[in-house]
C-alpha cells in the first residue's frame, strides 16, 4: 500500500515536535499538552502497527485505542522519557507502522477493521467497522495533521 500521505503527515508532525528541545520549554500547560500528545501518538502507532500485522496476515483485526487514551499509560510514558526520547519514539513507531503498511498489498486496503474506541473523556464510542485503507487515510489526512497543528499552535503561543 502507498504511504506517501502518511509519511508526509509524520514528517510535518516530527518537524513541529522536534523544534522543541528538552531545555527550550513552552509554558508548563502547553508542555504538558505536547507531552501527552506525543505519548498518545506513540502508543497509538504501536497499536496500529499490531493491527496492520493482523490485516496483513488476513486475520480479523480490531483497533482498540484504550491504552493510547489511558491517562495512566500516558503519564507513565511521560515520566519515563524526555521530550527528545518521546519524539524519537514517535519517529520509530511511525516508521514501523509505515513499513508494515508499505509491505501490504493494495487489496488489503479493503479489509474490514473493527473499531473499539474511547473518546477523550474515556467513554466508549459505539463500535464501528471501517476498511483498513480508510483508517490509514484518516490517520494521514486528519489525525496526525491535527496533532501537528496543535503542537505548532502550542509552541507559537510561548
Amino acid at each position: 500500500m502507498d504511504t506517501t500521505a502518511l509519511d508526509d503527515a509524520y514528517q510535518r508532525l516530527l518537524a513541529a515536535a522536534g523544534a522543541i528541545g528538552d531545555t527550550a520549554l513552552p509554558a508548563a500547560d502547553a508542555r504538558a499538552d505536547i507531552d501527552g500528545t506525543l505519548s498518545h501518538i506513540a502508543l497509538s502507532d504501536r497499536m496500529l502497527a499490531a493491527t496492520a500485522r493482523e490485516v496483513s496476515a488476513g486475520r480479523p483485526a480490531t483497533v482498540d485505542n484504550r491504552e493510547a487514551m489511558d491517562e495512566t499509560a500516558i503519564d507513565s510514558l511521560i515520566a519515563s522519557t524526555t521530550h527528545t526520547q518521546r519524539v524519537d519514539l514517535v519517529r520509530r513507531n511511525a516508521a514501523d507502522l509505515g513499513a508494515v503498511i508499505r509491505a501490504m498489498p493494495d487489496q488489503a486496503a479493503a479489509a474490514p477493521v473493527a473499531l473499539r474506541l474511547v473518546g477523550r473523556d474515556g467513554r466508549p464510542v459505539p463500535e464501528q467497522r471501517l476498511p483498513w485503507g480508510d483508517l490509514v487515510r484518516l490517520r494521514a489526512t486528519t489525525h496526525i495533521p491535527g496533532h501537528a497543528e496543535r503542537i505548532r499552535s502550542l509552541t507559537s503561543a510561548r
